[in-house]
């Protein structure tokens, strides 16, 4: 048996001994906070280990006790997360197949201005350009979708943006570029539809107007012309003030945090446009 087992790939070895395993969670072996930034050491396997760090641009009440967070390692084929998946291009890394879970607590009075960063760090997956990872988010066990700012090789570190919390997985997205695109603008699209309420009338006139240029772009596939426009429509929701879009998050979820949502897509939106 020991012969066996040494001759099989530690990828394939993974998958043997976890595909039919429960799922099982841990929470971090150490957890700092230094201003609005956030780390966390996740030690989810013996093989599996994780560095997370979320940043905030501004926040109030962030310390350790306020802010529930977890890893679980699931089967690959779990139907918690194949059910969360909107295609069937999207996959689960086979070795790491981990939900992380980030849920400040609804009574601690934690909140955020804008856009938080989530950044994930892990031995575990070997990274090259060729591989189609990407940092995914799901909030309420919706849908998993994109919100990569980063990838980088080797050891893979994986960032992206956030406008509220709840379950993240690095995940391989094999759709086509343009549809990855297609997709996030339109999560933009209904996004500004919906909560429209929430942006003051001269500037939802601009944003708009910038959506219709970069629908139209898009349309021609002129990605260049569309990178312009989102860099374009980034500076106008840097700069909006609180009064012209709401931008705070707070763990009571109550509040809709339209600057730190409309930041993620269009960050999103701008590095697909910059790998396509």
């Amino acid at each position: 048996m020991r012969m066996l087992i040494r001759n099989i790939p530690c990828f394939l070895l993974f998958t043997l001994l976890s595909s039919g395993s429960m799922a099982q969670t841990v929470t971090p072996s150490s957890v700092s906070i230094n201003g609005n930034t956030l780390q966390a050491k996740l030690q989810v396997t013996t093989l599996i280990e994780v560095d997370l760090v979320v940043e905030f641009e501004k926040s109030v009440g962030l310390n350790a006790d306020n802010i529930n967070i977890s890893a679980t390692l699931s089967d690959v084929n779990a139907s918690n997360i194949t059910n969360r998946l909107s295609s069937a291009d999207i996959k689960v890394i086979p070795t790491f197949p981990v939900i992380i879970s980030i849920s400040p607590k609804a009574d601690a009075g934690f909140a955020f201005e804008g856009l938080a960063s989530v950044e994930i760090y892990t031995k575990s997956v070997d990274y090259n350009t060729a591989m189609p990872a990407r940092i995914f988010r799901s909030h309420a066990n919706s849908n998993f979708e994109d919100i990569t700012s980063m990838i980088s090789a080797g050891s893979i570190r994986a960032r992206g943006n956030t406008g509220s919390f709840s379950d993240f997985m690095l995940l391989l997205d094999e759709r086509n570029n343009a549809d990855v695109i297609d997709d996030t603008f339109s999560q933009l699209n209904q996004l500004v539809s919906q909560y429209n309420n929430h942006i003051s009338a001269t500037l939802a006139i601009t944003i708009q107007t910038g959506i219709s240029a970069l629908q139209q772009a898009l349309l021609m596939t002129d990605y260049t012309a569309a990178l312009e426009v989102v860099e374009e429509l980034i500076i106008v929701t840097e700069n909006a003030s609180g009064e012209q879009l709401s931008n705070v998050w707070r763990s009571s979820n109550d509040l809709v945090n339209m600057q730190g949502e409309l930041l993620t897509r269009l960050r999103t939106l701008k590095y697909s446009l910059r790998v396509i």
